[in-house]
């Protein structure tokens, strides 16, 4: 099935600049055009990278297994 994420090894900076990258760009959006829209993109993007975790979970897992 699904091995499990080895967080020692997870790339935190990584993590902290796609959510600041998030944050800002839904902040712009939400002050652009219209608050649920930043909303909606925030979440929009948290779910995509969530779902699409499968693709880095082979650089997140322990490569001498």
């Amino acid at each position: 099935m699904f091995s499990s994420v080895n967080l020692k090894d997870l790339p935190i900076q990584d993590l902290v600049i796609s959510g600041l990258i998030i944050f800002i760009m839904s902040t712009i959006i939400a002050n652009i055009y219209d608050p649920l829209l930043g909303i909606t993109y925030a979440f929009g993007n948290i779910l995509t990278l969530t779902f699409l975790s499968w693709l880095y979970n082979e650089t997140w897992s322990d490569p001498r297994k």
